[in-house]
């Protein structure tokens, strides 16, 4: 008796001292949902080209060629794009595409790609801006403002909302763009944009 009262003794021990040893996967899932005009597209399944890119530079602000103050003259400049493209293959200006492009002209001197905070258009006091582009030398937008939310190792939340004109459809439209745990890439081939701003 004794040794089946030790027997049972064990295994219930053991039964609640085993260490489940399996590791969920905890990676957050990248997601962008995107609407037009209050209509949700489907953007996984409408662009086969989805691809992100942030880049820094540092730039003075000269007088007649010479910073006077090299610690106050000298700007951070930052751009965040997200480029979506219909077609697959290498990103051009000449494929159907829609981009989010964010800048900050004095970012914070820091290894984020893009800082946390408000960014707005038409442009104000801010040093930090929003544009929403479609493809098209007349397109131009009329207000926006974004935001991120979140940088956590340049892996981004945020969104952003603006009208801007589209000369296909020839009309004024509205988009509205939240995404999660956006990896900012730094490959300049992900976009064309990041020359202009």
């Amino acid at each position: 008796m004794k040794k089946i009262f030790l027997f049972l003794s064990l295994l219930f021990v053991s039964g609640f001292s085993c260490d489940d040893t399996r590791v969920a996967d905890e990676t957050p899932q990248e997601l962008i949902q995107m609407w037009l005009d209050g209509t949700e597209i489907p953007v996984y399944d409408y662009y086969e080209s989805i691809t992100t890119l942030g880049v820094t530079s540092h730039e003075h602000e000269a007088h007649e060629g010479v910073c006077m103050e090299p610690p106050t003259c000298m700007f951070i400049r930052k751009v965040f794009v997200i480029h979506f493209q219909k077609d697959a293959g290498r990103v051009s200006p000449e494929k159907e595409h829609y981009a989010l492009i964010m800048y900050d002209a004095n970012g914070l001197d820091n290894y984020d790609l893009i800082d946390e905070g408000v960014y707005v258009n038409p442009s104000s006091e801010s040093t930090k801006g929003v544009t929403l582009e479609i493809v098209g030398l007349s397109d131009y937008t009329s207000n926006a403002q974004a935001v991120i939310s979140k940088n956590e190792d340049n892996v981004v939340d945020g969104l952003a909302e603006g009208t801007f004109y589209n000369p296909y459809s020839e009309q004024m439209q509205n988009g509205l763009l939240m995404f999660e745990n956006i990896t900012i890439g730094t490959d300049t081939a992900n976009t064309f944009y990041s020359e202009f701003y």
